[in-house]
């Protein structure tokens, strides 16, 4: 049995949503055609800046073939990006599905996969990746927890609020970043005392609590992905999480590692516990936000 590991192409699409329902018990409840709509994004997204040729036949995950068969796939989303003068690539893993008898040569397949990026993350690991990433690969946690506001009302309004459009932005880099996440529905709010302000990238995720009497109905996140300014969002975050959760989105949720050194307790705010993983292979200490990852582009 000889394994090819290769990068993804639109000609082994069935051959990957085959195994993508084999290894996830809830995929193999969707037609494929269902499944697709869902991977769609991490399987044919393209960002306006271009990714390096060394990256580009990765840039939407490798397969394992045996034969001409898909017995595995590794899926990752690539992005050039830029901080404090700094251009860098950043990879955030996505769904990974690898047949039994073949998980051998996930290890060759990952340390292939990391040697392309300079920060490597992942949001959303399973169990058994995420002890595989720590003690193989040596990602640290860079989060453990996220912040998750309920409805507070604030009674005082002092800000300024712009939904940002294309032509609001003045920083191309900004500008670049909203335009490709806009598609999944990605918003970005700029908030503003007349002197200070932040801009806030924001999506919001629809979930159906499920085996409950009551409330079944859906209820939505609102996702904090980027904060520019974290001392101006601390100071005023009580009116500035009102003013999102005023368009019926009752859970405001974001990352600690966004406000950093500040942290938020109080009535009304809660931690839940996540894994955030990373490992930045820069010396400038490239951010962590969530553009360009699952939690920024999938439903």
């Amino acid at each position: 049995m000889k394994i090819k590991i290769q990068g993804y192409s639109s000609a082994y699409k069935e051959g990957v949503l085959t195994c993508l329902k084999t290894n996830y018990a809830w995929m193999a409840d969707e037609s494929d055609e269902d499944l697709y709509q869902w991977c769609k994004p991490f399987l044919e997204y393209e960002w306006r800046e271009e990714l390096p040729s060394s990256i580009k036949p990765y840039q939407h995950g490798f397969i394992f073939l045996d034969d001409d068969r898909v017995v595995g796939y590794l899926g990752f989303i690539f992005a050039k990006r830029r901080c404090k003068g700094h251009t860098y690539i950043s990879q955030s893993g996505t769904t990974w599905a690898i047949n039994n008898g073949y998980r051998i040569y996930m290890f060759k397949a990952l340390k292939e996969a990391f040697n392309l990026a300079d920060v490597l993350l992942d949001f959303t690991p399973r169990k058994s990746v995420e002890e595989s990433l720590t003690k193989v690969f040596k990602f640290t946690y860079i989060d453990m927890s996220i912040y998750r506001f309920y409805p507070i009302p604030c009674l005082h309004n002092t800000l300024i609020y712009k939904d940002m459009q294309e032509a609001d932005f003045e920083d191309n880099d900004l500008r670049n970043e909203y335009l490709d996440h806009e598609p999944y529905g990605v918003k970005c709010l700029n908030v503003s005392d007349g002197q200070e302000s932040t801009y806030i990238f924001y999506r919001i995720n629809h979930r159906i609590r499920k085996n409950r009497r009551f409330f079944k109905h859906r209820r939505s996140i609102l996702k904090v992905l980027k904060l520019t300014n974290p001392n101006f969002f601390c100071k005023n975050y009580k009116e500035i999480v009102w003013h999102l959760q005023e368009k019926e989105h009752p859970y405001v949720q974001i990352e600690p590692r966004f406000i950093e050194p500040y942290t938020i307790q109080g009535f009304g705010v809660k931690k839940k516990r996540v894994v955030r993983l990373g490992l930045d292979k820069t010396d400038f200490h490239a951010p962590t936000d969530l553009l360009y990852s699952e939690e920024a582009i999938l439903p």
